[in-house]
C-alpha cells in the first residue's frame, strides 16, 4: 500500500498550508455566515450531483465487472493501493475528438470519467502501463483530496487572492502526476503518457522522444513563460514531463519501503498467529473429547466423515 502523502509535490504543501491558513481565518471571522453557508451547499452539491448522475448514466458507458472489466480490475487495485475508501465510479464515453480525463466528486458520489479517445490512445498501441498513469492521476486526485468539497469550501477564500489558487491547482497536478507514474511503475511509460496526450495522435505517439520534448523549454521565453504559468491551472506539458524525471528515481524506493512495511506486518501477524495460545475451558474440552471418534484398529483419532483410517488403511 503506497502512502500517497508522501508523494504530495513540495510546492502543494507549501500552498496548501498558506491556502489553509488563509482559509481558516477568513471563515472564522465570517463564523456565523460560514454555518449560513453549510445547508445550501449541501443542497446545491447534492442537486448538481443528481443531475450529474441523471447525464452520465444515460450518455457514457459504466466500467464494471461486466463492461470493461480489465479497466475495472485495474481501478480496484490502484483504488486499494491508495487505501481509497470505495471505489469510485469509472465512466467512458466520447470526447468529441477531444483527449482528457476527469476526477469528479459530490457528496452522493466520486467519478473518473475517461473520454474514449484517450482511451483508444493508450490501447491501441498496447500502451497499458499509460493508461495505468492516466487512471491513477485521476484516482491521486480523490485520494490526496484535491477533489474533496469541504476542503474545497475551506481553501476558497484563499482562491480569490490572485494566482494563489493558480498555484495550488498547477501544484496538485503535479502530486497526481507522481501518484500516477507510482502506480504505473514505470517512470518512462507516465512521461510518454503525457506525450502522447500532447500530440494527440496514435500515428505519431510510437516516434515520440521525450527528452527532445523537454529540451523544447530553452525556447519559451521566460517572461511571458513566467505569466503564461500565473494564468494556468495546469503545469506547461514540459514541464510535467521534466517533473516526472526528476522524481523517477524515487519510485522504486516507495515500493520497498511499502512492500517491506506489509511483509513485516504479515511476518508480526503470522508469528501471532503460531505463537497465540489456544485456551480451551475444561467443560469445552469434554465436549470436544466426547465428540471424537477413534480407529478400532490403532486409536488413531478420525473424523465421521471418514471411511478409511488414513493411519492405518482399517475401514471404519
Amino acid at each position: 500500500m503506497l502512502d500517497v502523502s508522501s508523494l504530495r509535490h513540495e510546492k502543494e504543501r507549501i500552498y496548501l498550508i498558506i491556502c489553509m491558513l488563509i482559509g481558516g481565518i477568513v471563515w472564522f471571522a465570517l463564523i456565523w455566515v460560514a454555518w449560513l453557508l453549510v445547508i445550501p451547499v449541501v443542497i446545491i452539491s447534492w442537486l448538481f450531483g443528481q443531475y450529474f448522475k441523471a447525464y452520465i448514466y444515460g450518455n457514457a458507458i459504466r466500467v464494471s465487472q461486466e463492461q470493461f472489466k480489465e479497466i475495472h480490475e485495474v481501478v480496484k487495485e490502484m483504488t486499494r493501493e491508495l487505501n481509497i475508501a470505495g471505489i469510485p465510479d469509472v465512466f467512458i464515453l466520447s470526447g468529441q475528438g477531444n483527449l482528457n480525463s476527469l476526477a469528479v466528486n459530490f457528496l452522493s458520489g466520486r467519478y473518473i470519467l475517461l473520454y474514449g479517445e484517450l482511451v483508444d490512445l493508450s490501447l491501441k498501441r498496447d500502451a497499458h502501463a499509460e493508461l495505468r498513469m492516466i487512471i491513477g492521476h485521476e484516482l491521486a486526485h480523490h485520494a490526496l483530496g484535491h477533489v474533496n468539497l469541504w476542503r474545497n469550501l475551506l481553501l476558497f477564500p484563499s482562491k480569490i487572492i490572485p494566482f494563489l489558487g493558480g498555484a495550488y491547482s498547477r501544484a496538485c497536478e503535479l502530486s497526481a502526476d507522481r501518484v500516477g507514474m507510482a502506480l504505473a511503475r514505470d517512470g518512462e511509460a507516465a512521461g510518454k503518457a503525457l506525450l502522447a496526450l500532447t500530440v494527440g495522435s496514435e500515428a505519431l505517439a510510437a516516434e515520440l522522444d521525450t527528452e527532445a520534448f523537454i529540451a523544447q523549454e530553452k525556447y519559451i521565453p521566460p517572461i511571458m513563460g513566467f505569466i503564461y504559468e500565473l494564468y494556468s491551472s495546469h503545469p506547461r506539458m514540459s514541464v510535467r514531463i521534466s517533473e516526472l524525471k526528476k522524481y523517477e528515481k524515487n519510485i522504486p524506493l516507495l515500493f520497498r519501503s511499502s512492500m517491506i512495511i506489509n511483509a513485516s506486518s504479515t511476518k508480526v501477524a503470522d508469528t501471532c498467529e503460531k505463537t497465540a495460545p489456544v485456551i480451551v475451558e475444561p467443560a469445552e474440552e469434554i465436549a470436544v473429547a466426547s465428540q471424537q471418534q477413534y480407529c478400532s484398529s490403532c486409536g488413531q483419532v478420525v473424523l465421521p466423515s471418514d471411511r478409511f483410517c488414513y493411519n492405518c488403511g482399517h475401514k471404519l
